[in-house]
């Protein structure tokens, strides 16, 4: 509970104390829990998160928002997805994670479009973790030949530091549909990944950093497919930083990045010649200002320039390559004020410039009481989401089974969203009880039409389908049953509907849940853990109309279908040990069994899993 957040007021605050609700995933959790990546940490500790990974990445659900509905941050900075918005949290090294820190509602006035759903803040360890020298290489091996290599080294000395890092992860992949063994439920597949963290700190005020990072991934096809091609991503970020402690009441930022994915064809029977097929680009340059003129006021504000340019030989409707780009100029201004007792109050806005848009204005609101061990918190805050490229001007033939058009009509989302939350807090026992209403207006929606004179009748539009209101209940609560163990339970309820007719959004799950029990000795000779983790929800709603036009009369005939998934539940076991090899040489030895129970889905795959699989790792720390 004394740990420091970052991402709901964009200033640092401790978490018992920031006025926005804020949950936190630790190293140490990642750790206990066995997390690979950072999505597989966040499914595991709060409730309601789904992701199917598919070739374009993960596909992210919270509260039955989809990716393009919560944004993901790396220390403050967009991470981008490919073309179609899906980010591939693979990218990440979670050895290399301080903490996650994970903002539900709308954050538009701090972090502008598309922080509507929800924000995943992931940082990443800092300088300030280096010492004049260190190490550390890991290895993780599970069924399904998935192997995990990982390697650090770190460097610091007077005023200069510099971090490497790299990771390489391969798997066979597996199949939930054995009826077609063409082609996997997930392929087999090879990432790497290196990165390089420059630190110079000129004075006690004034420090800079930049750092790069270089990722690609390969999907390879099953043994019994008759394509002749597979994909290739490849990913690489650029990015600086400079910070000014100008007095003890002013702090500057100066930020820059740069985030560009590419997807490629490789032709295996043409001597795996590469062929680009698309590349999708996002830069941000932002200059913030930090200033506290007294102890009980601060003031954030700052100014943001964003860009981004998809380049795609066939998403728009030309093979020979078509670009679409957009960019926008944000100022925003925060106030943070304490005031009569106990009481603190957050106000702020946000100005932006769209290219494609023009003008828009997004306030919010937040107000923290806290009585003794209570905190009370509310909040309401003004969301946008300015349509993606692809909304607008999608011209696609899917491999022949149906088209998919944009809208450059389309309007962006507004969204109000409106919390109240009660917590409690005394020594190690915690609970709280949030309320929340997210009311979306214009949402941006794909419909099908049946056009029985096209050569290809299925086609999908993005259209603005009205007001959707989402609205539910959260609750958590963690204590120590007895000294040393440790157990953590949370719950949500989601009720997400479209008003205009009625059906729930498309595989949201209206119960979720999570659960987790750690012993942990630490202060002995070799100290251990053992964590038991779950997570559980209800069936996924799968809700839909069709509209198809009538050969006689010629009118829009609507066809509604609804269809719901069968629930689950997956559970995890989780040993550590750590050892002193030498003096300055640690060891970290993990093993686990992950789906405790065997759940697989292969009917519906609204749970992609492969089954019980046993998995052993080990890190040597120098």
């Amino acid at each position: 509970m004394e740990q420091v957040v970052v991402t709901g007021t964009r200033t640092r605050k401790m978490l018992t104390k920031s006025p926005i609700l804020t949950k936190v995933v630790t190293n140490v959790e990642l750790q206990e829990a066995g997390a690979v990546t950072a999505l597989d940490a966040i499914e595991y500790s709060i409730p309601g998160v789904q992701f199917s990974p598919d070739a374009h990445g993960d596909n992210l659900q919270i509260q039955g928002l989809d990716n393009g509905y919560i944004l993901v941050l790396v220390d403050g900075q967009r991470m981008v997805g490919e073309t179609r918005g899906n980010v591939n949290f693979d990218r990440l090294n979670v050895s290399e994670i301080k903490r996650i820190e994970i903002v539900n509602g709308a954050s538009s006035v701090l972090y502008g479009s598309n922080a509507i759903g929800a924000i995943i803040n992931i940082i990443t360890n800092d300088d300030s973790y280096l010492k004049p020298i260190q190490a550390s290489i890991g290895s993780r091996y599970s069924a399904n030949n998935e192997w995990l290599l990982t390697s650090n080294v770190g460097f610091s000395k007077d005023k200069f530091s510099i971090f490497l890092s790299g990771f390489r992860s391969s798997t066979d992949g597996y199949d939930l549909t054995p009826e077609s063994p063409a082609s996997y439920t997930v392929n087999k597949h090879i990432d790497y990944s290196a990165k390089i963290r420059l630190g110079y700190k000129i004075n006690e005020k004034i420090a800079f950093s930049a750092n790069s990072t270089y990722y690609q991934h390969e999907t390879m096809n099953p043994p019994k497919s008759t394509k002749s091609t597979h994909d290739l991503n490849k990913d690489y970020i650029f990015g600086i930083k400079a910070v000014v402690q100008a007095n003890q009441k002013h702090t500057l930022e100066l930020k820059g990045n740069t985030d560009i994915y590419n997807a490629f064809t490789i032709y295996e029977t043409k001597n795996d010649s590469i062929n680009k097929d698309s590349d999708y680009s996002f830069s941000s340059a932002q200059l913030i200002d930090v200033y506290k003129p007294f102890e009980r006021l601060e003031i954030i504000g700052g100014a943001e320039a964003n860009s981004e340019k998809i380049y795609s030989l066939d998403l728009f409707g030309e093979r020979e390559g078509i670009d679409k780009n957009a960019y926008d100029l944000n100022a925003f201004l925060q106030f943070d004020y304490s005031f009569l007792k106990n009481f603190e109050a957050v106000i702020g806005a946000r100005y932006t410039y769209h290219s494609l848009y023009g003008n828009h204005f997004n306030p919010a609101f937040s107000i923290l009481y806290s009585p003794g061990n209570f905190k009370f918190r509310g909040n309401i805050a003004n969301g946008y989401k300015s349509p993606s490229l692809k909304e607008l001007y999608y011209n696609f033939n899917h491999h022949g089974m149906f088209m998919i058009y944009g809208n450059p009509d389309l309007k962006p989302e507004n969204a109000i969203f409106t919390s109240l939350s009660a917590e409690y807090t005394r020594k190690t026992f915690n609970v709280s009880l949030t309320a929340f209403i997210n009311s979306i207006d214009d949402k941006i929606e794909s419909v099908d039409r049946i056009n029985n004179e096209s050569e290809i009748p299925l086609e999908k539009y993005y259209v603005n389908i009205g007001e959707t209101l989402i609205q539910g209940v959260e609750t958590s609560v963690s204590f120590y049953i007895i000294k040393n163990l440790l157990t953590k339970t949370s719950y949500v309820y989601t009720n997400a509907e479209d008003k205009a007719t009625g059906l729930q959004l498309w595989n949201n799950s209206k119960h979720a849940g999570t659960f987790a029990l750690t012993y942990k000795m630490l202060n002995i000779k070799y100290p251990f853990s053992i964590s038991l983790n779950g997570r559980a929800a209800s069936g996924k709603m799968q809700e839909e109309s069709v509209i198809e036009t009538d050969e006689v009369t010629g009118e829009d005939v609507t066809t509604i279908s609804k269809y719901k998934t069968d629930p689950y539940a997956l559970w995890k076991l989780t040993y550590n040990q750590q050892f002193v090899v030498l003096k300055r040489i640690k060891t970290q030895i993990q093993l686990g069994i992950n789906n405790i129970f065997d759940f697989t889905d292969n009917d519906d795959l609204a749970v992609i899993d492969p089954g019980r699989r046993v998995y052993a790792g080990i890190k040597i720390i120098f």
